[in-house]
């Protein structure tokens, strides 16, 4: 996901605020980071995606340690316009590296009616 967040221009155009959505997702794997230190992939990775990205070299120096970091994401939907998510992200019972991210319309906002008028 990490990788695909970088490489994808259409998460920069779709996220308004994509860096915290992405820091967000960086202190997740900082924590796993933490918990595997001597697995030499995370080493290359974390070398394959500051060469080839310069804002992961920033984002990654400048995020936090979460297993569940509280993040708001602004969708700009083409046609429902601006809609807000929080994230909520669970590990998944018995599999310590498997995650589960839910994205559930921010209250307080037009979000679920935006999507339930595009889902009719």
């Amino acid at each position: 996901m990490i990788r695909l967040l970088f490489a994808r221009q259409e998460f920069r155009r779709l996220a308004v605020n994509w860096e915290d959505f992405v820091s967000g997702f960086l202190a997740i794997f900082r924590a796993y980071y933490g918990k595997y230190v001597g697995d030499e992939w995370y080493n290359l990775f974390l070398a394959e995606m500051k060469e080839a990205h310069p804002d992961f070299s920033r984002l990654w120096e400048d995020s936090k340690v979460s297993s569940s970091p509280e993040v708001t994401l602004e969708f700009r939907h083409a046609k429902a316009g601006r809609m807000l998510f929080e994230l909520t992200s669970l590990q998944v019972q018995g599999e310590t590296d498997l995650r589960c991210s839910v994205y559930t319309p921010k209250l307080e906002s037009t979000t679920e009616l935006k999507l339930l008028q595009l889902m009719s």
